[in-house]
């Protein structure tokens, strides 16, 4: 009983592994999405005695170059915009492109995005840590707004179709 209680767990879970890989592509275009709005939603407002200012991600990101901290905007920007963007992009690539011409270095290429994808979450940590600086000090305040919330949902969508587009990347060039 026992050995057939098994086997019926495992056919469904690869049941419904199928239908969810069927999914992949569909969850990386709304990843996308996602990320692309969190970037450009409210995402932090800063309040000093009256006067307030609501910031975007790409807005914070791009603050960092007006202001003339090169390093910083660098830092911010590849790991908050391109990085998270071009991940996403090069997964619908091979997500796509796979079955018709990929070959070993799709299988390589979407196993170094698995394993990097982890990485994508270091802009929204920095957030929680600004808004921690931000509201020990004296008569200033931070608040997070749906815009992290947004990237976030985007980030942890887009690792999760990262890592299976990398699992599938062999049996997909086989087929």
């Amino acid at each position: 009983m026992r050995m057939l209680r098994g086997m019926a767990e495992r056919q469904a879970r690869a049941a419904f592994g199928a239908a969810a890989d069927r999914w992949v592509g569909a969850c990386l275009a709304l990843s996308g999405a996602l990320l692309a709005a969190g970037l450009f939603l409210p995402a932090l407002t800063l309040s000093r005695f009256f006067f307030t200012q609501e910031l975007s991600l790409a807005a914070a990101v791009f603050a960092f170059a007006r202001g003339g901290d090169w390093l910083l905007f660098a830092a911010t920007f590849v790991f908050t915009i391109a990085f998270p963007l071009g991940k996403v992009a090069v997964c619908l690539a091979l997500w796509y492109g796979v079955p018709a011409r990929g070959g070993a270095w799709a299988e390589r290429l979407a196993g170094w995005l698995s394993a990097l994808s982890r990485w994508s979450m270091v802009d929204v940590f920095i957030l929680a840590l600004v808004v921690l600086v931000v509201d020990g000090q004296l008569l200033t305040s931070a608040d997070l707004h749906a815009g992290v919330v947004v990237f976030a949902a985007g980030v942890l969508l887009s690792t999760w179709a990262a890592r299976r587009t990398a699992a599938l990347a062999p049996a997909r060039r086989a087929a």
